[in-house]
């Protein structure tokens, strides 16, 4: 499903998906094409959602034009120094 039609469907409100389709431009991870899992009708409860979500599934807005997800990085530790 592509994400316009997601927001048409639900104009306004928190959603739940999963990325099916996906491309990556720098930090960003833009999603192409999606599946719906649910709508979410509480802000607590997309917090709930977003909080036990995994993998490619995630929560997000539909007063968005487009996802765009920031991809974090961790920093990696080479070791301690001892003074």
């Amino acid at each position: 499903m592509q994400w316009k039609e997601v927001r048409q469907l639900y104009p306004n409100q928190w959603v739940q998906l999963e990325a099916l389709k996906a491309h990556v431009i720098e930090d960003k991870k833009i999603i192409d094409e999606v599946a719906l899992i649910k709508p979410i009708k509480t802000d607590q409860e997309a917090t709930t959602s977003l909080l036990n979500s995994s993998g490619d599934t995630f929560v997000f807005h539909t007063s968005k034009p487009r996802i765009e997800l920031n991809i974090v990085r961790k920093p990696s530790y080479r070791g301690i120094k001892s003074l």
